[in-house]
């Protein structure tokens, strides 16, 4: 008997081991998740705006007649500036790289042999445009003015940018005073260095295609694209014009719900299709809306309040969606009757903007 209550005495006792170790585990293992829950509810991207940058360790100023550019006029809202003249090289006649795995055409750059991501952005009127990040790295040179309605702070020299094959010396350059970066507990763990390759210098070639699939990106000089077999490619004419302040802005004719229809085609926008209260405010009979609720967006000048309103089918050109997103935002942002058609309408197919012919081609699906 003394055996059996030894044995019985044992066996209880290991259990209620057992029993406490579990306790002790799942507590850990419960303050842990909450603990990483916690710092996860701490973690913000925010919009930074620093002052100037002319007191800035390295970063020299230029005068308004400089070896790189020449500054005509300049006034509280508008700068007219004569740049001398760039270069761009490539290899051989087009180039073709990896992009990154993302909405936006993220490609890699080399800016004075220093490694950033390049976000091709047609929505972007100007050139070359780099952020604060950019100018305090390379210690760039720069040219500040006062804008009170313009997200640029001055004009920057950049010696040469590299991307793939393709060199670009001394191209025409802006920069801004502003940049996201993600803060933990307080502490700021990232900060955005971004490169935008805009409207400005992608004209200046024949064509880009954009690979959602592969991803890939390539463009040409000189080479002009061949849709083959041209039946397996639709097209829409789009246009190349000129805003009030004399920068461009790249256009599509397309039809959106039934509706003829000329959008901004913004490679720089990740979503689908996005306009301002007053286009919706005249679209939005044409759509079956199930939802909306209200968000906030990162824009090129900050975050803003935005609307996003699911709509039970979307058709754009020649493809329908169903219960698809469409983001609205005030007319404060980019002016009345704006209407975007972003990346996100590509994602699953290539697209071509081709600057020779004034089209727009988008490869068929396999089902179409």
């Amino acid at each position: 008997m003394r055996k059996k209550e030894v044995a019985i005495i044992s066996l209880g006792a290991f259990a209620a081991l057992c029993w406490t170790l579990i306790v002790i585990l799942c507590a850990f293992f419960t303050g842990y998740r909450a603990f990483k829950w916690a710092v996860k509810s701490t973690e913000r991207v925010v919009f930074v705006t620093s002052s100037n940058l002319e007191s800035e360790p390295g970063v020299r100023i230029l005068d308004a007649n400089n070896p790189y550019f020449k500054v005509l006029r300049m006034e509280p809202n508008r700068v007219d500036v004569k740049w001398a003249k760039s270069s761009i090289e490539m290899k051989k006649a087009s180039c073709r790289l990896k992009k990154f795995d993302s909405p936006l055409v993220h490609i890699m750059a080399r800016l004075n042999e220093k490694e950033y991501p390049v976000v091709i952005d047609s929505g972007c009127p100007v050139d070359l445009v780099v952020n604060d990040m950019i100018i305090k790295d390379n210690k760039l040179e720069i040219f500040p003015f006062e804008s009170t309605n313009s997200a640029l702070a001055g004009f920057c020299h950049v010696e040469k940018i590299q991307i793939g094959d393709l060199t670009i010396t001394n191209p025409t350059c802006s920069y801004t005073l502003n940049h996201y970066e993600k803060r933990v507990l307080g502490r700021t763990k990232w900060k955005r260095r971004q490169i935008l390759f805009g409207l400005g210098l992608m004209h200046k070639f024949r064509y880009f295609l954009i690979d959602n699939v592969t991803p890939e990106v390539e463009f040409s000089l000189h080479d002009s694209f061949k849709a083959e077999p041209v039946e397996m490619w639709r097209h829409y004419h789009m246009s190349v014009e000129k805003t009030e302040k004399n920068t461009k802005k790249l256009m599509i004719h397309i039809t959106i719900a039934g509706e003829e229809i000329k959008a901004n085609l913004d490679t720089g926008t990740e979503w689908c299709l996005a306009m301002s209260q007053s286009a919706w405010n005249k679209l939005s009979t044409k759509f079956h809306v199930l939802k909306e609720s209200k968000d906030r967006a990162r824009f090129f000048n900050g975050w803003k309040d935005i609307k996003k309103i699911t709509v039970k089918q979307l058709s754009i050109g020649d493809k329908s969606l169903t219960d698809a997103s469409i983001v609205v935002f005030n007319d404060s942002l980019f002016g009345e009757n704006f209407i975007i058609i972003g990346m996100d309408y590509f994602k699953d197919t290539v697209v071509v903007i081709d600057f020779q012919r004034n089209l727009v081609w988008v490869l068929k699906s396999q089902s179409s």
